[in-house]
């Protein structure tokens, strides 16, 4: 991403802002003219006030005067800073309110191939270069370029032979900083990118900390974080020494400069004592801007390297909504036809399916790990869509569904069970919390068998259950999670192994309820206990991605067939 571009991209979040970033430039323009002329007052005081004959009121003028233009601009600089700030805040919020509606809107796959760790940076680190560009080095340029401009003109002034001087360096100035350019840009990318990894290694860390300690993970965790950190501190190491090398030569640079001024104008020019005065402190006035207009290049360049990571996020595509079609009143049949499906375009996950699922039929999904069962029920979320075939809920081909529309027919109840940092009542009416009646939401609890610990909480069901619920146990946890799909109430409900977590006292319980819950409904289970799923209507056997068995509990134990085998391991 080159200059323009970035400031292509970065122009839609700022033009709401254009008034106020044209105060903010006026604003400073006034502090920086107002310091500017400081050096001048200062010769003319020298002059006035101590090689000339002066009078009290000559130098309280004077003293005033500089007292004024001090003040002046202190305020100006101010108010610029104060309303920079404001909008450098607001396009750091805009960026992040996109990159959240964006994730919010992405297919599943972006989800599988991107870690966590470094999404989350894109949203903290990332925005923030970008944010800086949006107005401090904005600021900054205006302030240390206007500066520059205008001392560089002030010194013309007072004696150009000597400002000529200044002119021979500038083109060894810009090299300077062109060729640094390119390095900085390398290093804050790598930066952008180690700071990702480094945010996804803390994640999973902080997140599965019991695992790491249970089996001994610590060393080899520490390495993996010491090294990131490293390839971090080495990049920065990059950044920060080209800034350095490029300050010690302007550095060099101005003392050569400086000190040829000295020189010149005590011997050939012969300058009077408050011209000197006011042209030396001119000069030293231009070194600070000086490096500022240099220094502000390490910023700007990292700013670039985060906008291409930020913008990326913001350019994914969005998953595929092409439907239109709103569903009310559904029966919940489904049908599968030749459906196919593979991940990553080679090997299929599922192969040539015909599946036809009834009204209110309980159909539930056996097979071993990787037989396809989690695939073939994304399918119908549209998580994912098929390579080729179709897949229909009452004869409506779910492609020609407005998505929304589709999933607000399903309920899921995974054994890895969801929860969010909330409280149980905005758990069990996610996405309904301010419209779900209270009286459904504890109906939805006492089904689940959830109301027995929900009113021991100190405050119900406005107790904060953590993050993931972890104030919960694990059956406390997983009854909530069926308690949602209650709440919610649709005709297609998908159930992965939903009592897992549950001892054998609670889970008779709530097989009770689910059994309760699924009457009127289609209910796909995807079972690994096949004790939970001898009473469905139908078992489907999967293998390597194909159906090679469906039929009853009994039906199948007759075949002697997969499922058959399956059940003599479980149950042998």
């Amino acid at each position: 991403m080159g200059y323009r571009q970035f400031i292509k991209r970065l122009y839609p979040y700022i033009k709401a802002h254009i008034g106020k970033l044209v105060f903010v430039s006026l604003m400073m323009v006034f502090a920086t003219v107002f310091e500017a002329i400081i050096p001048e007052i200062t010769g003319q005081i020298v002059d006035k006030l101590f090689v000339n004959d002066r009078t009290d009121a000559i130098s309280l003028a004077y003293a005033g005067g500089l007292l004024a233009l001090i003040i002046l601009s202190s305020l100006f600089a101010l108010t610029s800073v104060g309303a920079s700030s404001w909008v450098s805040n607001k396009v750091i919020m805009d960026l992040r309110v996109d990159m959240f509606a964006k994730l919010l809107k992405l297919p599943k796959s972006y989800f599988d191939k991107n870690t966590t760790g470094g999404t989350l940076s894109k949203l903290t680190f990332d925005v923030e270069q970008i944010a800086l560009a949006a107005s401090t080095i904005w600021l900054e340029f205006i302030k240390s370029s206007l500066t520059v401009f205008l001392l560089t003109g002030y010194l013309f002034y007072k004696d150009y032979r000597l400002s000529l001087i200044l002119l021979v360096l500038l083109p060894l100035v810009y090299f300077a900083v062109k060729a640094s350019s390119i390095r900085m840009r390398a290093a804050s990318e790598k930066v952008q990118t180690s700071m990702g990894k480094m945010t996804h290694l803390l994640d999973e860390n902080i997140s599965s900390n019991d695992l790491v300690k249970i089996y001994h993970a610590q060393k080899a965790e520490s390495g993996k974080f010491s090294s990131l950190i490293n390839i971090i501190r080495q990049q920065r190491f990059k950044v920060d020494m080209s800034t350095a090398v490029n300050t010690a030569f302007v550095n060099s640079l101005i003392g050569l400069s400086l000190a040829s001024v000295v020189y010149l104008s005590s011997t050939t020019f012969k300058m009077g004592a408050g011209d000197f005065l006011a042209f030396f402190m001119a000069m030293g006035m231009l070194v600070k801007p000086a490096k500022n207009l240099i220094n502000i290049n390490k910023p700007f360049q990292q700013a670039i390297a985060a906008a291409q990571s930020v913008f990326a996020l913001i350019d994914e595509k969005s998953e595929l909504n092409t439907g239109a079609t709103t569903l009310s009143n559904i029966k919940g049949e489904i049908s599968f036809k030749d459906v196919c499906f593979s991940y990553d375009g080679e090997r299929a996950s599922l192969n040539n399916i015909n599946l036809d699922i009834k009204q209110g039929e309980t159909v539930a999904l056996v097979g071993s790990t990787g037989s396809g069962k989690t695939t073939l029920v994304s399918l119908i979320a549209r998580f994912y869509n098929p390579t080729s075939g179709s897949i229909s809920i009452d004869n409506q081909d779910i492609n020609t569904i407005e998505l929304t529309a589709l999933r607000s027919q399903i309920s899921f109840v995974d054994q890895n069970v969801r929860l969010f940092n909330d409280t149980v009542k905005n758990n069990i009416a996610l996405g309904q919390g301010d419209t779900m009646a209270i009286e459904l939401i504890e109906q939805a609890a006492d089904i689940s068998n959830s109301a027995e610990f929900i009113y021991k909480l100190d405050k119900r069901f406005d107790t904060e259950i953590g993050e993931d619920g972890t104030t919960l146990s694990g059956g406390q946890r997983q009854r909530l999670s069926i308690a949602r799909a209650i709440a919610k109430d649709s005709p297609i409900l998908i159930l992965d192994e939903a009592t897992s977590a549950l001892d054998s006292a609670t889970e008779r319980l709530v097989q009770s309820a689910i059994d309760k819950m699924q009457e009127g409904r289609t209910t796909i289970i995807i079972a690994h206990r096949l004790s939970t799923i001898q009473n469905a209507d139908r078992i489907v056997v999967l293998k390597e991605g194909e159906i090679i068995e469906q039929g009853s509990h009994l039906e199948l134990l007759k075949k002697s067939g997969e499922y058959a085998k399956l059940n003599q391991q479980q149950f042998p």
